[in-house]
């Protein structure tokens, strides 16, 4: 054998190529930059990654009594769920906005919400969903809101989902935010909802019940595939102000939202005071749409979905790099990605998906380097927004009612009635 050393006896070599199994990473993590004025600094340090489970009880503990950090936690035990949290703990300024700087931290120096883009790295989490609630809501002095600009870039970086407070007093406030944002990664919510804290209702973002619903629904469904919408959130008492809602209608807060990429929250069942006043008791979280220009990713789930399918891709193949590059090892590749796209199809994450080998794609001089190309389409399943029956009458069926007279008169009239209508 030419191409190996001399030997006498019996060896074996490894000459497998052979297609693997592709694993998706956990992609319900919630990622948050937070304020614990009272956390125990050696387990929560300021502007680093800690990640936890909601379970744990002494990291919950350690974050204190006071801040935003305990109201993330609250709301995902609000949905009978436990869910992995990596929070970013800044230090409260002397005012909101020394707070809200803080929040956004520095990309340079990782910190604040920063922080949460080398979780992975830091404690082995790579959080899929972002929120900092209390933070977001508002823009800020006629101006995008600095800290859902910096929670954008960060879900934008780490094909997660942010997901922001709009803040508004009104929809038209609540709108203006909105033409702050088109990225696909991001997903607004308005507006804040009533809770109890102590012996009091108070108003709360919220961002933090919006992201449990996506946790819940992914642990519901088994995965990221599906949107968060039309669930009752648990937790919540009703809405700041009330959004009104009609079934069957188009012309309401509820679709106005909605329309312009504005999740809210609609009531189980409308309720009306004196003069047809609305009732601030939504509960049911209402929107399917990021806030995207381009229409193709306008649905969170797809968004999610296409995410998933990038980063396992990414994550599963380091086992090909560095082998020879054969024919067999090229089919064992695409055999892995094709297993991995029936397995979302079997699993109705996608409506199809298919492995290609594009020669043109697949230069010689590329091949020389070392270089392939693998091509794949997939179509990620849509959620059904707007279902419509189409009403009509039919003429024809009078034809049935002909029949059945004429049936019943070729019957001897000198037959019983009784008969006649048995």
């Amino acid at each position: 054998m030419a191409t190996a050393a001399f030997n006498h006896g019996t060896r074996v070599v490894d000459a497998s190529s052979e297609a693997r199994s592709l694993e998706v990473a956990d992609t319900s993590s919630i990622g948050a930059c937070v304020t614990a004025p009272e956390a125990d600094t050696d387990i929560f340090p300021p502007d680093e990654p800690v990640a936890f489970y909601t379970h744990e009880t002494e990291k919950v503990a350690a974050l204190g009594a006071s801040g935003t950090a305990l109201d993330i936690v609250n709301a995902v035990k609000s949905q009978g769920i436990e869910a992995q949290l990596v929070f970013s703990r800044v230090e409260e300024g002397v005012d909101a906005d020394a707070t809200m700087a803080n929040m956004v931290g520095s990309a340079a120096a990782m910190t604040g919400l920063h922080a949460l883009s080398y979780a992975r790295g830091h404690v082995g989490v790579e959080p899929d969903l972002i929120i900092a609630p209390g933070y977001t809501a508002g823009r800020i002095e006629d101006a995008k809101n600095p800290v859902a600009d910096a929670i954008e870039q960060i879900a934008n970086k780490l094909k997660a989902i942010g997901i922001a407070d709009t803040g508004g007093p009104d929809a038209d406030a609540s709108l203006a935010y909105r033409a702050d944002f088109s990225s696909r990664y991001m997903y607004l919510v308005d507006p804040f909802v009533r809770v109890l804290s102590g012996t009091d209702i108070i108003a709360k973002p919220a961002s933090g019940f919006v992201a449990s619903m996506f946790v819940k629904r992914d642990k519901q469904k088994g995965g990221p595939y599906w949107s968060p919408s039309n669930q009752d959130v648990l937790g919540i008492l009703g809405t700041a102000r009330p959004i009104t809602y009609f079934s069957g209608e188009i012309d309401h807060e509820a679709n106005k939202l909605n329309a312009a990429g504005i999740a809210t929250f609609i009531p189980s069942r409308l309720v009306q005071g004196v003069g047809g006043n609305f009732s601030a008791n939504g509960r049911i979280l209402w929107g399917n749409r990021t806030t995207s220009e381009d229409n193709l990713w306008g649905f969170v789930n797809v968004v999610r979905t296409r995410a998933a399918i990038e980063k396992t891709l990414i994550d599963g193949f380091r086992w090909a790099n560095d082998e020879n590059l054969t024919a067999q090892h090229i089919l064992a590749v695409m055999r892995s990605v094709q297993a991995f796209l029936d397995e979302l199809k079997n699993a109705t994450a996608i409506l199809g998906g298919n492995v290609f080998w594009d020669r043109d794609a697949n230069p010689n001089a590329n091949l020389r380097l070392g270089k392939l190309r693998v091509e794949f389409d997939a179509e990620e399943t849509p959620p059904l927004e707007d279902l419509i029956f189409g009403s009509r009458r039919n003429e024809a069926y009078f034809d049935n009612l002909a029949a059945d007279v004429q049936r019943m008169m070729s019957v001897s009239f000198e037959t019983p009635i009784s008969d006649l209508t048995n």
